[in-house]
């Protein structure tokens, strides 16, 4: 999780960065604002090492870092479970995600989510919310400019395919030493490369 320092450092480069989005002021039951915080989050647990989400900063000028949250739009985000149960409905595994309240030196708070890489399989979209997310679609952080939108090209569509090779890769390796299969560092390195290949001809076919 980011420290106070950490953000406001990341703040003082005037941009998000591709693990880094910003949004404004809003309480986690407000069904608009909601939804574009799931398409955040959605887009930060497909990209690999997860990202953040800042709630309360607005992203035209964030080196000012403003307007913060009042006391109920911060209420609305500290209940780990009803944000958690939100997110839920929107993405297909769930996100897996921390969340903290941060006071900057200005005197302001924010909410900062924490999403961590999907575990086995890619995000999609569970439910559709008008002009900001689709039922089914699949989102990451842009790599043309650090902004969520649907996978739209070959590169980041394997980006994602590779993720989700290796992490399939260390639970047959996991699976192999569970049932006594000695798997040496040269048999691993291998096992690696043609799984990933694997994976990737099968859904080119």
């Amino acid at each position: 999780m980011l420290t106070g320092e950490e953000l406001e450092s990341a703040l003082g480069a005037g941009y998000e960065g591709r693990g880094f989005e910003l949004k404004g002021r809003g309480r986690s039951d407000d069904k608009h604002f909601l939804a574009k915080i799931a398409r955040a989050a959605l887009s930060m647990g497909n990209l690999r090492d997860g990202g953040h989400v800042v709630i309360g900063i607005d992203d035209e000028s964030p080196q000012d870092m403003l307007p913060g949250l009042d006391h109920d739009e911060l209420s609305s985000w500290l209940a780990y479970d009803d944000v958690s149960g939100r997110l839920a409905v929107y993405c297909d595994p769930p996100v897996r995600f921390d969340l903290a309240q941060l006071d900057l030196s200005n005197g302001v708070s924010v909410i900062v989510i924490q999403v961590h890489e999907f575990a086995d399989i890619p995000h999609l979209c569970a439910r559709e919310y008008p002009d900001v997310v689709r039922t089914g679609a699949l989102y990451v952080r842009s790599r043309k400019m650090p902004e969520t939108a649907e996978v739209a090209s070959s590169v980041e569509m394997r980006e994602i395919l590779d993720l989700a090779a290796e992490k399939r890769l260390r639970a047959y390796i996991e699976t192999a030493e569970r049932a006594g299969v000695a798997l040496s560092a040269g048999d691993l390195e291998a096992d690696r490369k043609q799984f990933a290949k694997q994976f990737r001809d099968a859904w080119d076919d």
